[in-house]
């Protein structure tokens, strides 16, 4: 996964991080802003909120959106993990004046490198659901108990309808807008399109790492949001 989404921070990073802006002709401005309105909605849902000080962790975090919102509503240290080095390359040049914040290289199916119960909050919006395999994404959720202190929450999106995932074939109009660079490249990737995961296995997956599902808003829709909270 790394590769391919190398390749789309090349292509239009801002784009690809929230693909309801103009391809190849993104507002950037509007593009931080909704970080903050991300964030704020996501916490809203989950119930739960970060306080002044806190040691968060933000998964796939792309250009730093969310950790820049989080930084904005009182997170200390932020921990960014992504798995592509392009889009953190990126992040760290457009997140220059932000302090304490570490910038992480992921593996593409874990949290290594974030040390164990450092962190007060997780957060993560629109990441998961570009996993092909949800098993990955279990797996994330399984570590969120490693990096959680005892009582620490975890609040993240997930797709949780499968008809969602499926390649649509382009048609060849498409794909010459796409070799002159008019319509974004590698939406019928197995890495774009993702899938949805079981909130069953999730909670029991969960509960294998030490954790509880407090709140689950927007079951069986590609916006599910999931708040859970450390054990201890």
């Amino acid at each position: 996964m790394g590769e391919f989404w190398d390749e789309r921070a090349k292509e239009d990073p801002f784009f690809f991080v929230d693909n309801r802006l103009a391809y190849r002709n993104a507002d950037v401005e509007k593009f931080w802003e909704q970080g903050v309105t991300d964030l704020e909605r996501l916490l809203e849902l989950a119930r739960v909120e970060i306080q002044p000080g806190d040691a968060v962790v933000d998964v796939g975090c792309g250009l730093g959106r969310l950790t820049r919102a989080a930084k904005s509503l009182g997170a200390g240290s932020v921990f960014s993990i992504d798995v592509s080095k392009e889009m953190l390359e990126r992040a760290q040049r457009y997140n220059e004046e932000l302090d304490d914040v570490t910038w992480l290289h992921g593996d593409g199916v874990s949290l290594a490198g974030i040390p164990d119960g450092i962190a007060d909050a997780l957060i993560s919006h629109v990441v998961f659901q570009h996993i092909p395999d949800p098993a990955i994404t279990l797996g994330y959720v399984k570590d969120m108990g490693r990096v959680l202190k005892p009582g620490a929450w975890a609040a993240f999106q997930v797709s949780n309808d499968p008809g969602l995932h499926r390649a649509k074939a382009a048609d060849l109009r498409t794909r010459l807008a796409r070799l002159m660079r008019r319509r974004p490249k590698g939406v019928d990737d197995p890495a774009w399109v993702g899938s949805s995961v079981d909130l069953d296995e999730l909670r029991a997956v969960a509960d294998g790492g030490g954790l509880d599902v407090k709140h689950v808003h927007g079951a069986g829709t590609q916006f599910c949001i999931v708040s859970l909270r450390r054990r201890g």
